[in-house]
This record gives C-alpha cells, structure tokens and sequence, in this order.
C-alpha cells in the first residue's frame, strides 16, 4: 500500500494555514485540513498525477483551495515537501 510521507515543513505549513484561519473561518481552518489530507491520500495512490515543475518535484493544486501541495516520488507513495499558497513564490528562484 503506498502513503502519503509528511515532511516538517510541510506540517508547519498546515499547522501555519490552520492557526490563520482558525479566528477568520474555523470552518475553513479545518476544510483546507481535511482537503490536504485527502490530495495526500489521492497522491500516495497516483503519485504522477501531478506534473513535475523540476526534476524530481510534482506539484497538485487542493481542491477548493488556493493551496497547492509540493512533493515527490518516495520507495512507498509520495512525500508531502511543502503546502503553499498559490499566489506564493515556490519554486526556487
């Protein structure tokens, strides 16, 4: 069974997106959770369903969000880099 690897920065990031929303929209706080997790999940399973924008870098927009995923092809599933805003710099300069 492949899995979704969250890497720390990537669960900074969440934690990061969650402690933003959490006065503005709680509801929201936990949906852009749920829908990160679920991409992670979907990704582990269809780990190329992302296009690559470096070598060895995929990326996958969460539905419903502007945030976008940042990982790559691990042995068993994917490894989750980063979660960005779209209207973020990204990728290395």
């Amino acid at each position: 069974m492949s899995r979704a690897q969250w890497t720390w920065p990537a669960r900074a990031d969440l934690a990061a997106i969650d402690a933003y929303y959490e006065t503005l929209s709680p509801d929201f706080a936990l949906k852009v959770a749920r829908l990160a997790m679920a991409a992670g999940h979907f990704l582990a399973e269809h780990p190329r369903a992302g296009p690559e924008v470096e070598p060895g870098i995929r990326k996958w927009r969460v539905a419903q969000t502007d945030y976008i995923l940042v990982y790559r092809l691990v042995r068993d599933g994917i490894q989750v880099v980063r979660v960005y805003h779209a209207r973020q710099q990204w990728r290395p300069e």
